[in-house]
């Protein structure tokens, strides 16, 4: 387990942190769409570097050094959308770094490189992100294969220039598995719904797409024909710990500025931080960043060392995920109470209530992760 960062690490985390202030006080997005400027800048810093394999571009240093970049970014931008963009890469990069073929991974890491954008392409609207009864078809001929269905609530669909897509397999040895496909932007019989209008995490472009028997030749598939949703849990469980620790990191934007309130602030005689009430709500604040951000970096251990505890490693990234949105939420609504009427009106607090409540949903709803939580439970419980 990753107890602490080593100097070349320590430099990366101080590095990137700097680039997340400088992003939040340069206004480099417009409320409501996508930082194409920020995102650039990440780029051009050499983010995906650390994690693309030296043979296709990047420099060997791993994702425990994109985790210290990812970290320093967290604690430092006040808009977390970005940081779910980021996320979104990192799980198409692990994908064709597990079960990407020589023609995939020369193709799509070259244009991670250049920043082009990605998306993963899982929920419907009937079934949610339940793969096992999703209807996107992915139906076999002598030419390849027929993609047909309807994907929604995909970070990045508005502006992706490449998909993956989760399929159930028909006409074949693999009937009823599923399968994970490559789907270009310009791919004929894809087409992309308007962008959502969302209460928050705007600077998160989300939509639905549609496919229309879509021609995918064979090579397009990431991994086996039928392995898809074995595959998927390496993905996802990287994502949902990712969002783990960046929520539970994004406070941390706005603690000095709390401290710095509570300080000048008077009431009843003294200035506020002298109240014990007010003093709990940052010690809470203080106990979810170092609590979600400690269990993040040993899950993360387990699913970057090869652990294959399926079941664990399922249950401890829908922890992650799970607290990690609940203390954000918990932080953000505790932040607005701090400021009273001053957190209310527009600005940075209200802002991040709006953008943790979004942490709810995304990777996933409560239930969905509670329910997982049970599940492996149960499982590991039968094994003993």
């Amino acid at each position: 387990m990753q107890f602490d960062w080593n100097e070349e690490q320590k430099d990366i985390r101080d590095k990137y942190t700097a680039i997340g202030k400088a992003l939040s006080a340069s206004g480099a997005y417009t409320h409501g769409s996508f930082n194409a400027q920020g995102w650039q800048q990440l780029v051009e810093n050499g983010l995906w570097q650390y994690i693309v394999p030296p043979e296709y571009g990047g420099n060997g240093l791993g994702w425990w050094h994109f985790t210290a970049a990812l970290e320093g970014i967290a604690s430092s931008i006040r808009a977390p959308g970005l940081l779910l963009s980021i996320i979104a890469q990192a799980g198409i990069v692990r994908a064709l770094t597990l079960y990407g073929n020589e023609t995939q991974c020369r193709r799509y890491f070259s244009a991670i490189l250049r920043g082009e954008l990605s998306a993963t392409a899982i929920a419907e609207p009937t079934t949610g992100t339940d793969t096992r009864n999703i209807q996107t078809t992915l139906t076999e001929d002598k030419d390849g294969y027929v993609l047909s269905g309807e994907k929604y609530n995909i970070a990045h669909a508005p502006v992706t220039h490449f998909t993956l897509v989760v399929a159930k397999l028909t006409n074949t040895e693999n009937q009823g598995g599923i399968a994970l496909a490559l789907v270009d932007r310009e791919t004929a019989g894809v087409s992309y719904e308007a962008p959502d209008h969302k209460l928050g995490l705007t600077d998160l472009p989300t939509g639905g797409i549609r496919f229309e028997n879509v021609r995918i030749p064979r090579e397009k598939l990431l991994g086996r024909p039928g392995d898809g949703h074995k595959n998927l849990i390496q993905i996802i469980s990287l994502g949902r710990i990712y969002y783990g620790l960046v929520a539970a990191l994004i406070p941390t934007a706005f603690m000095k500025e709390a401290l710095s309130y509570i300080r000048s602030r008077t009431s009843f005689g003294s200035t506020i931080d002298r109240h014990q009430y007010v003093q709990k709500r940052l010690v809470e604040m203080q106990i979810g960043i170092e609590r979600g951000r400690w269990l993040a970096y040993g899950a993360l251990s387990q699913v970057l060392n090869g652990y294959h505890a399926e079941q664990e490693m399922l249950m401890l990234s829908s922890i992650c995920k799970l607290m990690g949105a609940d203390d954000l939420v918990n932080s953000a609504t505790s932040l607005l109470k701090l400021y009273g009427s001053v957190g209310y009106q527009a600005g940075a607090v209200a802002d991040l209530v709006r953008d943790a409540l979004g942490f709810c949903s995304v990777g996933g709803t409560e239930e969905m992760h509670r329910k997982n939580i049970f599940n492996q439970i149960s499982r590991l419980a039968s094994y003993q």
